[in-house]
């Protein structure tokens, strides 16, 4: 029986090649669990509700297609009627539909009570 170089060789570099693989695959897996425990440890990384009713027009900003222009439209929405007092409120603002309001759902809240619109002040009267 003959056993030439030439056919160890290349019986090495197929064993060298399939255990990278392997440690390839081990290491992929390793990370991939590392990164799902990490994420799963911390239930207070999700970031709190933005509350409608209390937010500035940059916090807003920080939601999901909400931009400058609609940001400032909810603003100015929730001055005009006192308040949001549902969700759904949210919906009369203009840009805002049944698609965005399913992406705001679970991270906006509404709290505090709505207020009545805010009326202009009386003129004083006069004696």
């Amino acid at each position: 029986m003959s056993i030439s170089f030439d056919s160890l060789s290349r019986a090495r570099s197929s064993a060298s090649r399939s255990g990278m693989r392997n440690v390839f695959a081990f290491a992929l897996v390793a990370l991939m669990l590392a990164v799902g425990v990490a994420g799963a440890a911390d239930p207070s990384a999700a970031p709190a509700p933005i509350d409608l009713n209390r937010a500035t027009a940059e916090e807003l900003e920080t939601l999901p297609g909400i931009g400058a222009a609609k940001a400032a439209a909810i603003v100015e929405a929730r001055d005009a009627q006192g308040g949001f007092a549902s969700l759904e409120d949210l919906e009369s603002v203009r840009g805002v539909g049944p698609a965005l309001m399913a992406k705001l759902r679970p991270l906006v809240v509404v709290g505090g009570a709505a207020k009545a619109p805010a009326k202009p002040a009386a003129p004083a009267a006069t004696k």
